[in-house]
């Protein structure tokens, strides 16, 4: 585990649920209409939803493994705990106080 460079697989997870997160906004956006049609995007939304938490928690198990191993902090770093704190730290503050 020293060739394992931790803060590059989270900076590499952070950057697939921004992709997530875009594919998921462009979904719903393009799937709400006035007719009732049936459609699986609800499904599709909350697999989607699964998989972003997965990579989610992944990167913050890489950054904390980065930290425990010392690692150089560079661009990678900062942008994936920048990354963890927007979408893990802020909408479980809004869930809390129930915003």
């Amino acid at each position: 585990m020293d060739k394992v460079n931790f803060k590059k697989w989270a900076f590499h997870f952070m950057i697939w649920i921004i992709i997530i997160n875009i594919i998921t906004v462009y979904l719903l956006t393009t799937s709400a209409s006035l007719f009732n049609t049936n459609h699986n995007t609800g499904e599709v939304v909350l697999r989607l939803g699964l998989v972003a938490t997965l990579l989610l928690v992944l990167s913050l198990l890489f950054i904390i493994l980065s930290l425990v191993k010392k690692e150089k902090r560079n661009y990678q770093f900062w942008i994936a705990a920048i990354g963890i704190l927007l979408f893990g730290g802020f909408p479980l503050l809004m869930s809390v106080f129930g915003y």
